[in-house]
């Protein structure tokens, strides 16, 4: 937690991000440009504590470069949250307003990997009430059907639907899955099996 973090501690974090700051920077003037770019200055821009206008600014710059580069979305939806620079509800609609820029099924997809950086992020249930499941679904499909799937693309759609209390999406996932338990989503196996428990009893 922050307030366990040393002086020293502190001083170090910040030269190092202030590094990073200054390769960034440098690396603006290259004739080949990438993306990631903006990603990066807006995880700086997250650790050096930049108010909105700034790191819009950034997120706009990234999105009109590539509008449909999902790490951009995620980024400025993390800095939106409660526990850093948001307010209560910020993230969420950012959620809907940016899907709805892109629309489609490009959009729903953007909605999905939203949702990865809300739900649960400021809060065990924080996001539950406030997105839309079914557009979640509809982004998974579609991300699904461009690119196919992975098995950390089936544990978070499990997790989700274990989050959203809906117990046949879950199961579907649980049966895709297997055994193969991601610990990036779950963290540790009890968790895992605890939903997929209640997945098959309540389905």
């Amino acid at each position: 937690m922050a307030n366990t973090v040393s002086d020293e501690g502190w001083k170090l974090f910040n030269a190092r991000i202030q590094e990073s700051l200054d390769v960034l920077n440098a690396a603006s003037r290259l004739r080949e440009r990438c993306p990631q770019w903006y990603t990066e200055m807006m995880i700086v821009g997250l650790a050096q504590g930049w108010d909105e206008p700034k790191m819009r600014e950034v997120f706009e710059q990234g999105i009109q470069f590539e509008p449909e580069y999902f790490d951009l979305y995620k980024q400025m939806a993390m800095y939106l949250l409660p526990k850093w620079e948001g307010k209560p509800g910020e993230a969420v609609a950012f959620a809907t307003s940016s899907a709805d820029r892109v629309g489609g099924e490009q959009g729903d997809a953007i909605y999905f990997h939203i949702a990865v950086s809300v739900v649960g992020k400021n809060g065990r249930n924080f996001g539950v009430k406030e997105m839309d499941w079914p557009r979640i679904q509809r982004g998974y499909q579609a991300i699904t059907v461009q690119y196919g799937t992975t098995g950390r693309l089936q544990n978070k759609m499990a997790w989700f639907a274990y989050k959203f209390q809906d117990a046949a999406v879950a199961r579907q996932q649980f049966e895709l899955i297997g055994d193969h338990w991601d610990r990036a989503v779950w963290r540790d196996r009890d968790r895992f099996d605890e939903a997929r428990d209640w997945a098959q009893k309540h389905a």
